[in-house]
């Protein structure tokens, strides 16, 4: 019975170390995507983001998210290619 009880606590250990450990690896940085167009572009790629901001956020399905996970979500922006 003891020795259940040590490996029970060795592996609630070991979890508990592998969440905090996860947690303290992740960034709060929020990711940016940059678009990359030409100067003649950029005008066309921001309006057409802010079209799409103001659509509705889906599921893979179609169907509406219900709760706002949103903010999770990598931000897009257009930048000006130096080509």
């Amino acid at each position: 019975m003891t020795r259940l009880f040590v490996l029970t606590a060795a592996a609630t250990c070991v979890s508990v170390a592998a969440f905090a450990a996860s947690e303290a690896l992740m960034t709060d940085e929020p990711e940016v995507i940059e678009i990359s167009v030409s100067a003649d572009e950029l005008a066309d790629c921001r309006e057409t983001l802010r079209e799409v901001g103001q659509m509705p956020a889906v599921t893979d399905g179609g169907s509406p998210i219900l709760f706002d996970d949103t903010a999770e979500l990598p931000q897009v922006a257009c930048v000006v290619s130096e080509a």
